[in-house]
């Protein structure tokens, strides 16, 4: 007999649809903290060289993502580099993860719990590195 319940159902309806215009809108404003400067280039098979600013926050127990690579280097070293661009060169090598090796059983049957990064990752182990800047 009221018409309120009418009125709320229409002004839900509305809300909804303005939620799911913009929702779209919004997600494609996403950010990435990149630090290289460059694209790799690559001079011979399983080799790349490219320019990246070393930023210390990227730092891993493996070394320091630059690029999409881990390149292999020691905490001092990164620390010596901080701020600095760079040009870094080297042998590239694939490590498997995770989700591409075979899961591990204990006599049991239960799945043994592993550490490590999920997805494959590229790794330079003794990359050449030359100061830029």
């Amino acid at each position: 007999m009221f018409p309120f319940p009418r009125i709320h159902k229409l002004r839900c309806i509305k809300q909804a649809l303005l939620v799911l215009f913009f929702l779209p809108i919004l997600a494609s404003f996403s950010q990435t903290n990149d630090t290289s400067e460059k694209q790799a280039t690559t001079s011979k098979p399983g080799r790349v060289s490219f320019i990246a600013t070393i930023d210390i926050a990227s730092t891993t127990k493996d070394g320091i993502y630059l690029n999409g690579y881990v390149v292999n280097m020691s905490y001092d070293q990164i620390e010596k580099l901080n701020g600095k661009k760079v040009r870094v060169s080297g042998k590239v090598t694939i490590v498997k993860g995770l989700n591409n090796t075979p899961k591990i059983y204990d006599e049991k049957g239960n799945e043994l719990i592993r550490g490590g990064r999920n997805s494959d990752t590229k790794h330079i182990q003794s990359p050449k590195i030359e100061i830029i800047q």
